[in-house]
């Protein structure tokens, strides 16, 4: 498999993916107690997703990026079933927002209905590791994006206010490099500056018009493809 990909393989990362469990200041909130009783688990087993626990969430820091992890879930499907992640030329990674990173194992077959991949999510940010035994398909390989970063020496960050760039162009530099492509994985507002600081290269597309995570990772697959000589 790795032949098609000339020996070098697309790494990509979600940052700062809107997938969180309910923080502990909302456990007792009647939304967050109705939630868990209607699926049978425990508060601390409930992913924060806004369309259920929207009242909830108000006071909570940072409300507008939080709370998605159906955003998630539509590009990690889009990435996993892609022809560059068949043709194994594709390394997908998530980091959530309290800072860990997961890696997608290639042959991972992820749930096609949101709230069966909610309960695999909760799962996982309890374990580190689905399935809690045997080979883990989904598992986490670093504490914190800048360890991450760290292991590869770099990362090309996808941001609206960054250097306007061809996808070819960053997608080579990418496969050159080894390094890491950062793709904001949060419904609204800007990338912390932690985040901004641990990127090598900055680079924007299209006239930095602000695109869905969706529609980048659809890009960035369909060029690497052709790239490759996988598509």
């Amino acid at each position: 498999m790795t032949g098609a990909c000339k020996g070098k393989v697309l790494r990509i990362i979600l940052l700062e993916s809107a997938l969180e469990l309910a923080p502990k200041e909302i456990w007792e909130h009647p939304q967050i107690v109705g939630f868990a009783r209607r699926l049978g688990v425990d508060v601390r087993e409930v992913i924060l997703d806004k369309t259920f626990h929207y009242y909830a969430m108000e006071k909570l820091p940072e409300k507008w990026k939080r709370g998605r992890p159906d955003i998630l879930h539509l590009v990690l499907l889009l990435l996993q079933d892609s022809i560059l992640n068949i043709s194994g030329c594709l390394e997908v990674y998530f980091h959530v927002f309290d800072g860990r990173v997961f890696h997608v194992e290639p042959d991972t077959r992820l749930p096609k209905h949101l709230e069966r991949f909610k309960g695999l999510m909760a799962q996982l940010l309890q374990l580190d590791r689905v399935p809690p035994n045997g080979r883990p398909l989904i598992y986490k390989v670093a504490d914190s994006l800048e360890e991450f970063v760290s292991k590869y020496g770099g990362l090309i960050l996808l941001w609206e206010k960054g250097k306007p760039a061809s996808l070819d162009h960053i997608i080579r530099e990418a496969l050159e490099t080894g390094w890491p492509i950062g793709i904001g994985c949060f419904p609204r507002g800007d990338f912390k500056k932690t985040t901004i600081r641990l990127a090598k290269k900055r680079y924007s597309l299209y006239g930095g018009k602000p695109l869905k995570a969706w529609t980048i990772a659809y890009k960035l697959l369909c060029t690497a493809e052709t790239i490759l000589g996988v598509d």
